[in-house]
C-alpha cells in the first residue's frame, strides 16, 4: 500500500513539473517569435535590400550542402540580420545553416 502511494505521489510530481516546464516554454516561445521577420517585414526588407532573398541564399545553402534537403528558412532580426536554413542531410541529419542575410555569407552550422 505505501509502495502505491509513493509511486502515486511521484508521478503526479512528475507531471506537474513536466506541466510547469510546458507552460515556461510556452510563455518563452513569444519572445523568440518576435526575434523573427512577420513575412510582410520580410518582403519589405528584401525590396528595401536591406536583405537577400531567401530564395538567393537557399540556393547558396544548396551549392554548399548539393544532397541535402531543404525543409524551412527563417529571417531573424538583430543588428546583423540572418537566415536559418534548416537543412536534413544526405545520413537523416538536421542542420541548421546560418546565413548573413545582407552578404549572404554562410557564418556557420549548428
Amino acid at each position: 500500500m505505501m509502495k502505491s502511494l509513493i509511486t502515486s505521489t511521484v508521478l503526479v510530481v512528475g507531471l506537474a513539473i513536466g506541466a510547469g516546464a510546458d507552460a515556461l516554454q510556452y510563455q518563452q516561445a513569444p519572445s523568440e517569435m518576435r526575434n523573427r521577420y512577420s513575412a510582410d517585414e520580410a518582403r519589405t526588407a528584401v525590396q528595401s535590400g536591406q536583405v537577400l532573398p531567401a530564395l538567393q541564399v537557399i540556393r547558396t545553402v544548396r551549392q554548399r550542402y548539393s544532397r541535402a534537403d531543404v525543409i524551412d528558412a527563417e529571417l531573424e532580426q538583430g543588428p546583423r540580420p540572418r537566415y536559418i536554413i534548416k537543412i536534413l542531410t544526405e545520413d537523416g541529419r538536421r542542420v541548421d545553416v546560418v546565413v548573413d542575410a545582407q552578404t549572404g555569407n554562410i557564418l556557420y552550422e549548428r
